[in-house]
């Protein structure tokens, strides 16, 4: 599902990529996105591999890169943090802000997470409430306020 958007950060048009390979979590996440942040779009990829192949064809084209991407930790083939050390290993996209959301509260993956240079670390939240809470938080800080320079 991706929402034609209407907010601008500088001359970009804004917008939040996000990786999850699970059918439910990803109709949550969408469905809070949605309702916490009207008119910014959510792009949205099924795995690690689609989601490296997307942003290698915004450098490609020189589309405009996403405010934040957001990963799930644990994805078939490239996982969150494959895309993570992918990210932060290639010239133009190493300063992308990516955040983390896990149902994991393993500290080796909090650990390795860090080690790899994330932005932060979430967990999925369990009520729908609190996913509304922290969507809201995560798109307000990363897009509204955070600022980013690439390459």
């Amino acid at each position: 599902m991706e929402v034609v958007a209407t907010t601008l950060v500088g001359e970009q048009q804004a917008y939040v990529l996000y990786a999850e390979d699970n059918p439910t979590d990803y109709h949550f996440f969408s469905r809070a996105f949605s309702r916490e942040n009207p008119g910014l779009p959510l792009v949205h990829r099924e795995n690690g591999k689609l989601i490296k192949n997307y942003l290698l064809d915004c450098v490609a084209t020189k589309a405009p890169l996403p405010s934040v991407v957001v990963l799930d930790i644990k994805m078939p083939g490239l996982s969150g943090l494959d895309v993570l050390a992918f990210i932060r290993q290639h010239p133009r996209l190493h300063r992308l802000p990516v955040v983390l959301l896990s149902a994991s509260e393993e500290q080796r993956d909090l650990d390795r997470a860090y080690d790899c240079r994330v932005n932060a670390y979430l967990v999925k939240p369990n009520r729908f409430q609190q996913l509304k809470d922290l969507v809201k938080t995560l798109s307000t800080f990363w897009v509204q306020y955070n600022r980013v320079t690439y390459g």
